[in-house]
């Protein structure tokens, strides 16, 4: 078996390494290469205000949320007909369903996928979405509540194309982009997947369909025929090929496709290759490619702790986390004795008691959870001389794993191994068990016991996997979809060894660095020469040597090419041995890694600067340099017994069972899992959080100084040990400068900006851990461990497909936040102690080099407008809501709180344009404290004069200031119309300008499709947005009373842009009639030209297929078109109706229709309502008087008093008392009285109460306040 060095998007090899394997394929998503979807119809329809929700991330290739928090707990589902997790959050969905532009066709496809409710915290409801009974690929939307199924947040979404379409639509044309058909076979894509990973020839007819289908899923083997094997040779499936009908999201529809997923490999090795790929099912096209490699009571003879839990250690080491002097001093853990553990299970299941381990007559380590070996010999998987931990007693694996010996000194030594990787495995399946990780969740396990999801997938644990064959120091993990076994495969890991470079006759010694492949043992001297070949720059060997090395040892530069390839070309050109200089300052001798199995030439590097001086002894003439190289390896470790090596490989296993996973940043989150997964495991009461804790402290001491283990710096709460912040994820980003590990340079690269990752979930953990220790009574350490992996796991849950770095941040936080407030608060501080605060930015989704980050290291507020209107209530005329001359009324306005930190302070001011409008109170208004996704109200006081004109567009400046938000301020330009009235049943022409309106919609997706839009402000028309989705949606007018005499003439501004592509209409509008109420409707193209300016194709089920409409852009686009509709005396004397009638089909989408001052000549009737100059008379209103402002103790009655309001008619009046600002309190008595009773309150509280007078028509209002302070004494 080749040790597979990853580089690509999702990489899970254990390390990192030069460059990718020759055979390795990047990944790919074909979501991200489209055009992204983003007319201005549909972005308009996204921003349109959804109250209650604040969007913190957003698909740029949709413009629908990936993440929204909800800021209104009020707004719950009838708990009546509401009352589980799963109708509740399909009620939010409902709810919330214009947010993301779906139609009810698309929430009529969705369905529940899984329910994760531990008992305690917030429940996640995913709900993905079938369409005919096909699923819709990653297409999934989470709804996180708290216990009381009060909304927390939602994340994902779902796609508003995934709608049934009508009979026949969409299978007629297999070749369109908008068909439904499966015309390809499904072996057709299988025979994709397998020449796409080994570029074999391979048939159809080389495959055979087992007979079973579970899941959905189809599977395949390889034919056993000769013209098969003639085609394939040795290549093997190590796993059926699995095969599923699925519909694949593109940004603007979605594609019938094939998932696949395929294990296979050479018959003649033990490792295979893991890939998923998602093929058009009617084009064959490549849509989409994800690497799957990522790098009874029995008793146990283990390294794991003997009481409580029986955590397992980090490994047959002292304890070593934290490092016993947090200083990079080459200190070395002393070796510990196993013990022996009795257990049978530890998780709880659903009827309270453990699910066996093993059942009581097993004999070997192959339970339901994991099966574990030895798989030292091919094929992959456990085949002939492999090996299984095997019984030593009754019950009982008891075999002590001698350090002293090599990992493969004998039979007993490889058990015990393997008992351990059993062990380990057993024990993180069952914590996380515990936490939600469950089988309807997609675990793995043998028999998933009636409980959900997909069983026959018991986690495959490969010990020492092609020990006898050479592979070593790493480990991988094949994460396969549920219902496949995920491969874990464990390598050897070199000793300790030790080596020499001596220079003579210089007498000098240099500091180098060994080779991963090639011989391991060797003594070697030759003569010193420069390995020059034909291509610049000449001293890098990746080009055949063409310098003279022929018995010497090859002096060649870091760069360009694989350490392996400079070996091979070394040793082909005769060389006895290769000497790698480092081509980085500083930067010291790098470890050689890679995969070069047929180099036999010894291999070491050195430092840059030695290099340099090696070269210039030899250009400075002189006696030979004669190179001696030694290396005399000592015991090898065996990873499998390395359990922080296990827990971060099974980390993958976990993060991409949950979290759909298929970009660059995806794939570091998910190298950073499994470091914190480690991490949390060998974390103990106590611990020095401030502390060096290395993964591999074990297995990699042949790296270096244990201090670092595989990673550049340990983990640490403390900056000066690991100051990694959210930046270095970027590879423009200057390191820290405190002690590093050699690496890989790219800090782009999934390892190292995974250890980003970790590290701010390390110190989310250590935040958590601080804030328990801080309570009074203190949280016991065992339930904050418990809570840290309930929010990983609800965490993971909640993550949209492909997260980003702040996407998963806000996933976790909205975790916490639905079960303490004070842990989501310390964590939300932790993650921006890394840089990831409230402010910050993340690269774009799919990006490679993870460029764009913008740190931020505060827990801030961020505020936003959410609402200002404005009314009459203060002082009116005519009370009808709309403010007039010589009216006083009010300027609400209404601002959230997008950020995790309380926002206090803010303020709102608002200036007018001078003459006729002034604020009495100054303008100027402060909101109170605004908790973290919660909105706050605050009124200003304005009031016009005389001077005002007629039906005036008032313009206002809003601004919102807070200093301690991350845009401390904010400008909004307000234009309101004030000084009208509006008339009803006054017109024959509906200009759109008033607020009330006789039209009505109706349709399927009408409400997504139809609204009256802002145009120039204030001017407002009709807008029917063509949407990306199913919709045959219309806009309906009043009754229209035609004349008996008078022709009837329909006319109209508008224009229009609809989906067209290559002369195909896609989507587009007509205009129809109805003399019968509504009950039959007529092309109104039937009876006159409306100026339709083509057809509407057949191909995709648009409801308008194939008639004549309005398509494509209107004539003078963008500008308005006017149209004149002579209908004559057709409908004489009849009462008709008239709609404009939008039809679009289930993918893509474009700007739509937009319609104004829509008119009828010939009318007897007056159906529309008109703006017009405001008549009312204030002379005889009513003055408002609240009373004297008060301040009393805590405990005193309080009597608020408005008795002192007059009349000057002395007409009756009638008083109502509102709380306008202060906790809530209750008011008791009606009429010019009111009461309550001074509340509690730690500090000098304000309380602001409103009165409105009115004496049957005018009205007006008045406030007063009442301060509450404990330090005044009550009276006796």
């Amino acid at each position: 078996m080749k040790v597979s060095v990853r580089y690509t998007a999702l990489s899970f090899a254990l390390l990192a390494g030069p460059l990718a394997h020759a055979r390795e394929r990047p990944n790919h998503d074909a979501y991200f290469k489209e055009p992204p979807a983003l007319p201005a119809g549909m972005a308009r329809v996204v921003a349109e205000d959804v109250p209650g929700a604040v969007v913190a991330a957003t698909d740029p290739q949709r413009g629908v949320p990936t993440f929204v928090w909800a800021t209104s707990p009020e707004h719950r589902p009838p708990a009546a007909t509401h009352s589980t997790a799963e109708s509740a959050a399909r009620w939010y969905v409902q709810r919330y369903a214009r947010l993301y532009n779906l139609p009810q066709a698309a929430l009529d496809t969705a369905v529940v996928r899984h329910v994760h409710d531990t008992g305690r915290g917030g429940i996640v409801v995913t709900l993905g979405q079938d369409v005919d009974g096909v699923p819709v690929f990653r297409s999934e939307l989470k709804v996180l509540m708290k216990r009381d199924l009060a909304l927390v947040a939602l994340a994902g979404n779902l796609h508003a194309s995934a709608v049934s379409l009508p009979p026949g639509a969409g299978s007629l044309q297999p070749g369109s982009k908008r068909s439904r058909a499966f015309s390809r076979a499904p072996a057709q894509a299988v025979v994709r997947a397998v020449r796409d990973a080994h570029q074999v020839d391979i048939k159809t007819a080389d495959l055979r369909e087992r007979a079973e289908v579970k899941g959905g899923y189809r599977t395949f083997d390889l034919a056993d025929t000769g013209h098969a094997r003639a085609r394939l040779g040795s290549l093997r499936f190590t796993q059926p090929a699995r095969v599923k009908k699925v519909l694949f999201p593109l940004p603007d529809r979605l594609v019938p496709a094939y998932f696949v997923e395929l294990v296979s490999g050479d018959a003649s090795s033990t490792s295979s290759d893991a890939y998923a790929w998602v093929f058009g099912a009617n084009d064959g096209r490549y849509l989409y490619r994800e690497n799957l490699s990522h790098a009874a009571a029995f008793d146990y003879r283990v390294w794991a702790e003997e009481g409580g839990k029986h955590i397992p250690l980090d490994g047959p080491l002292a304890d070593f986390s934290p490092h016993p002097t947090g200083q990079p001093d080459g200190t070395m853990p002393r070796f510990i004795a196993p013990s022996l553990i009795s257990i049978e299970g530890l998780n709880t299941s659903p009827d309270g008691g453990v699910d066996p381990w093993l059942p009581d007559d097993a004999t070997s380590t192959s339970g339901n959870n994991v099966d574990a070996y030895a798989d030292h010999h091919a094929p992959d998987g456990f085949s002939s001389g492999d090996t299984r931990a095997t019984l030593t007693g009754p019950r009982s694996f008891d075999r002590v794993y001698d350090l002293s010996a090599e990992p493969l000194a004998d039979t007993e030594q490889i058990m015990a191994a393997v008992t351990q990787v059993f062990y380990v495995t057993n024990w993180l399946h069952d914590w996380y068990y515990d936490s939600g990780f469950t089988e309807a969740a997609g675990n793995a396990q043998r028999d998933n016991l009636g409980r959900g999801g997909l069983d026959g997938d018991a986690l495959l644990a490969e010990a020492q996997d092609d020990a006898p064959g050479g592979s070593r120091d790493n480990a991988n993990m094949d994460a396969t979809y549920d219902g496949a076994p995920p491969r874990m495969q464990m390598f050897l890991w070199s000793g300790l060894d030790q080596r020499s470079l001596s220079v003579t006759p210089q007498n000098a010694s240099y500091a180098s660095n060994t080779a991963l492949f090639g011989p391991q043992r060797y003594e070697v001297t030759g003569e010193l020469a420069l390995g020059e070949d034909g291509t610049e720059p000449r001293s890098n060997g990746c080009e055949p040597i063409t310098s003279d090395v022929a018995g010497k040892i090859a002096l060649v530069d870091r760069g360009g090419c694989t350490f392996g390839l400079k070996a091979q070309n070394a040793q082909e050109a005769g060389a006895v041995g290769v000497l790698i200089a480092n081509n980085r300052e500083s930067d010291g001798a790098p470890r050689l890694a890679g995969d070069a199995p047929d180099v036999t030439t010894p291999a070491q590097s050195i430092s840059l600067e030695d290099g340099r001086a090696l070269r210039a002894a030899l250009a400075g003439g002189g006696a030979p340099l004669s190179i001696t190289m030694t290396r005399e390896p000592s015991v090898e470790r065996d990873g499998t017994i390395d359990n922080t090596i296990v827990a971060h490989e099974w980390g993958h296993y976990i993060h991409l069972r949950q979290v759909a996973c298929g970009t660059q940043m995806c794939g570091a989150q998910s190298e950073g899992w499994g470091d914190f997964i480690a991490l949390h495991m060998v974390l103990r009461d106590g611990d020095d959080l401030d502390g060096a804790y290395p993964i591999s402290g074990y297995g990699s001491a042949a790296l270096g100084d244990s201090y670092f283990g595989i990673r550049r710096a340990p983990y640490s709460a403390d900056f000066t040990k690991n100051g990694l912040t959210f930046k270095h994820i970027s590879n423009d980003a200057r390191l820290p400068d405190h002690p590093l590990n050699v690496a890989t340079p790219e800090n782009a690269e999934v390892h190292n900006a995974g250890e980003v990752w970790a590290s701010m979930l390390f110190e989310a953990y250590a935040a958590l851990i601080r804030r328990g220790g801080g309570l009074t009574p203190p949280r016991p350490f065992e339930q904050t461990r418990r809570r840290m992996s309930d929010y990983v796991v609800a965490g993971m849950k909640l993550a949209p497909a492909n997260p980003t770095f702040t996407e998963q941040r806000d996933a976790i936080l909205a975790a916490a936040l639905a079960s303490d407030q004070g842990d989501f608060l310390a964590l939300a501080e932790a993650f921006a102690r890394r840089g990831a605060g409230t402010c910050a930015e993340s690269p774009r989704a799919d990006s490679y080099d993870l460029s764009g980050v913008v740190e931020s290291f505060k827990v801030q507020p961020e505020m936003s407008l959410v609402r200002a209107e404005l009314d009459d209530s203060a002082g009116s005329c005519d009370r009808d809501g709309l403010l007039d001359a010589e009216e006083s009324g009010t300027v609400s306005i209404e601002i959230v709180n997008r950020g995790t930190a309380p926002l206090t302070g803010a303020v709102a001011s608002i200036e007018g344009p001078g003459g006729g409008v002034t604020f009495p109170d100054g303008g100027r208004v402060s909101f109170g404290d605004i908790a973290p996704f919660a909105t706050g109200t605050a009124k200003v006081a304005v009031k016009l004069d005389r001077s005002v004109k007629p039906s005036e567009d008032l313009k206002l400046s809003l601004t919102l200031k807070s200093a301690e938000a991350c845009t401390p301020t904010r400008v909004e330009a307000l234009v309101r119309r004030v000084n009208y009235d509006e008339v009803p049943a006054s017109s024959t022409v509906d200009g759109v300008e008033t607020q009330s309106t006789t039209w009505t919609v109706e349709g399927l997706s009408s409400e997504l499709v139809w609204s009256r839009a802002a145009g120039a402000p204030p001017n407002r028309v009709w807008r029917g947005v063509d949407l990306g989705s199913l919709a045959d949606a219309a806009l309906v007018s009043p009754a229209l009373e035609v004349s008996a005499t008078e022709r009837f003439v329909l006319t109209f501004a508008h224009r229009h842009q609809f989906e067209e592509s290559d002369g195909t209409a896609w989507d587009g509008a007509v205009i129809e009639i109805s003399a019968d109420g509504g009950e039959t409707w007529e092309d109104i193209g039937r009876y006159v030209n409306p100026g339709y300016g083509g057809r509407i194709t057949g191909e995709s089920g648009n409801p308008l297929a194939r008639r004549r409409a309005y398509v494509g852009e209107s004539p003078s686009w963008p500008e308005l078109d006017r149209v004149a509709v002579d209908l004559g005396t057709r409908f004489a004397g009849k009462t008709v109706r008239v709609r404009f009638r939008v039809g679009t089909d289930e993918a893509a989408g474009d700007t739509g229709w937009e319609l104004d001052d829509i008119g009828f000549e010939g009318l007897k009737n007056k159906p529309f309502a008109t703006v017009a100059e405001d008549t009312a008379s204030c002379q005889g209103g009513p003055v408002a008087d609240a009373g004297a402002d008060q301040a009393v103790p805590v405990g005193e009655l309080v009597t608020l008093d408005a008795s002192g309001s007059s009349d000057p008619e002395e007409d009756e009046l009638t008083f109502s008392w509102t709380q306008t600002a202060g906790p809530a309190v209750e008011l008791v008595g009606e009429g010019a009285r009111a009461t309550f009773v001074a509340p509690e309150v730690a500090e000098a509280t304000t309380f602001a109460f409103e009165v409105k007078v009115s004496d049957g028509l005018l009205a007006a209002a008045d406030q007063v306040n009442v301060v509450v302070d404990p330090a005044m004494k009550e009276l006796p």
